[in-house]
């Protein structure tokens, strides 16, 4: 310590007497002022780069949460602020003993559309099966099998409003053409679900996709030590290849489940006037959760209003998150990480 200080005094004297040294010193000061100024521009571009995603999430994301929590307690209609009116837990409260049960009558729907999962997972990997057994043309096919999920929502369920509608659809057309009746598929209660079920097989392609990555990275050693003790293709689906992609299968099914639980669009574009057909105790049958929420706050906000929206919206994302957790919850038991 005694040296460093020694040699400090030593140089400051010498820089006294020498022109020379003098510069040298300044130079060296220049730098060092030079270098953190850069590296304090550095931090600063940083921070100006990196605060802008969190000045997206506070507008878009945090604000929003907050608010929709305020809201949920509060009375207001038509958007009045002025009659914003704190009420705790009321709304909340209507919800579960409304006695029309419209936000339950609208959940059941919900999961009753959510019966097009399974029909979408087995059809994405009977299709992702049969692309990886060296079909000709195979990247056509998968390009064919993905084009419906890149398409817009309402492009889609138009083109299948004209399949089915009753008086010009191409199916009526075609049963009309046969000797038959005209049938009223998006109009009648009976038929409509189905219809909306039958068409989620169009957007099948994506799960298809994902499929065909998994099979393809299955160990072949296992399948070829399976061969070779004689089991059939069958056996070898079930036993060995379903098993090292149902980390595939449980990604799909999760986040499909989630879209299934908030579907809105493409049902109402089906429904007639997005409020019909009617069931016999006169509830719309394509009144999902997702809907009913929004025709509450933006269709009707004299009589029901934010309020009640914003609570219905959170029971909702409870909802969703338990069934989450309980598909994370069983997935543990038939979730297989070790190919």
């Amino acid at each position: 310590m005694e040296d460093m200080v020694t040699t400090g005094v030593v140089d400051d004297v010498i820089a006294a007497d020498d022109p020379f040294a003098q510069t040298r010193l300044f130079k060296q000061d220049v730098a060092t002022a030079a270098k953190k100024r850069k590296k304090a521009k550095q931090n600063l571009t940083g921070w100006l780069f990196s605060m802008w995603p969190f000045v997206g999430y506070c507008i878009f994301g945090l604000i929003p949460f907050v608010l929709s929590i305020i809201l949920s307690m509060a009375e207001l209609h038509n958007f009045d602020i002025t009659e914003f009116t704190f009420v705790g837990f009321d709304n909340y409260k209507w919800i579960f003993t409304d006695p029309k049960g419209e936000f339950w009558f609208s959940l059941r729907q919900t999961l009753y559309y959510c019966l097009s999962l399974p029909i979408g997972i087995i059809l994405g990997m009977g299709t992702a099966v049969l692309l990886t057994r060296h079909v000709k043309l195979t990247k056509l096919f998968r390009t064919i099998l993905f084009i419906p999920n890149v398409c817009s929502v309402v492009g889609v369920s138009m083109m299948w409003k004209l399949v089915f509608n009753e008086q010009y659809g191409v199916l009526n057309t075609i049963i009309t053409a046969c000797g038959g009746k005209p049938v009223n598929f998006l109009g009648d209660a009976h038929w409509f679900m189905p219809v909306v079920i039958f068409t989620t097989t169009w957007g099948a392609g994506a799960g298809s996709i994902l499929f065909q990555a998994a099979l393809e990275q299955v160990n072949r050693s296992l399948i070829e030590a399976a061969e070779i003790d004689g089991a059939s293709r069958t056996k070898i689906f079930f036993n060995v290849t379903l098993p090292a992609i149902s980390p595939t299968t449980f990604y799909v099914l999760t986040m499909n489940t989630i879209g299934a639980l908030q579907a809105m669009a493409n049902i109402q574009i089906l429904a007639s006037d997005g409020k019909r057909p009617l069931d016999d105790n006169g509830n719309s049958v394509a009144l999902t959760a997702v809907y009913f929420i929004y025709w509450m706050a933006f269709n009707s906000p004299s009589q029901y209003g934010l309020g009640k929206a914003s609570a219905a919206a959170w029971i909702l994302a409870l909802f969703i998150l338990i069934i989450t957790r309980i598909n994370f919850k069983l997935g543990d038991y038939w979730v297989c990480y070790d190919n």
